[in-house]
């Protein structure tokens, strides 16, 4: 890891509020990127909130959440993510042969159109940096345009987070790394 871990008779008052704000929510407990970004506590309040809609409020169902949080791991290779959100996202019912694939960057198949409508939508916003009508108007009809917009919110979330891993070189303690074989 590039930036040290810290812990928490190490911090400032600013880093401490920050901490303090992230266990008390949902997550109960401070992880991953947000040691990273605890190097920043400004970072870490501001997009911890961020997080916090992108996981927990959005208009999106909790198995569509998961499934945007592993196409931007596997996009990005991110151990941390996948090691993190793929059992979440296997209970939530998304198919695990579709997760699979997607671990393996092959084309997936997903049997619930609003599953499909997201990996569409989201491979095809990041292999062409555009969305085509035809994509945007599928992903309308499975989500509406508030979810359409959350699947872009997630994926935009979740790319800072494995981009911050990625760089900081942060991986999970004692996990294999699920994107050796790729």
């Amino acid at each position: 890891m590039r930036l040290a871990k810290l812990a928490y008779d190490q911090l400032s008052d600013a880093q401490k509020s920050a901490w303090d704000a992230v266990v008390a929510g949902p997550r109960k407990k401070m992880h991953g990127p947000f040691f990273i970004w605890l190097h920043s506590p400004e970072l870490l309040s501001r997009g911890e909130k961020l997080g916090l809609y992108a996981r927990f409020h959005s208009s999106l169902p909790p198995r569509l959440s998961e499934l945007c949080i592993l196409i931007m791991a596997s996009h990005w290779k991110c151990a941390g993510e996948w090691v993190d959100h793929a059992p979440i996202a296997r209970s939530q019912g998304v198919d695990a042969d579709a997760l699979e694939a997607l671990r393996l960057a092959r084309p997936a198949k997903f049997g619930q159109a609003d599953e499909s409508a997201v990996y569409e939508l989201a491979q095809e916003l990041l292999a062409t940096r555009e969305v085509a009508d035809a994509t945007y108007a599928k992903a309308v009809a499975a989500l509406g345009e508030r979810g359409v917009l959350d699947v872009v919110a997630v994926l935009g979330y979740y790319s800072l987070i494995a981009m911050s891993m990625k760089t900081f070189a942060q991986l999970p303690e004692g996990a294999p790394n699920p994107f050796a074989d790729r």
